[in-house]
């Protein structure tokens, strides 16, 4: 006997209330809470906007060294 005809042997014997939780529960798996995207789009004056606000801060010298950033966010959200 395969699994799958197992499987189908097991839901059978079960009564109808133990059926639906388990269809629940499988629905539940494969059905996602979370949206497609949870970001934002961001228009094309909004990300002119940023960049030169970045190129600003540059040239300012208020940049960060990459590595620097990357740990200080690594530290942020405990993942360091």
């Amino acid at each position: 006997m395969s699994t799958l005809d197992a499987t189908v042997s097991m839901l059978q014997a079960m009564p109808e209330d133990a059926r639906i939780k388990v269809m629940e529960f499988t629905q539940k798996l494969f059905t996602s809470r979370k949206p497609t995207n949870p970001f934002v789009p961001a228009s094309q004056e909004q990300i002119l906007s940023d960049l030169a606000e970045s190129r600003q801060q540059i040239s300012d010298g208020k940049g960060l060294d990459m590595e620097d950033a990357l740990k200080r966010m690594g530290k942020q959200h405990g993942f360091i």
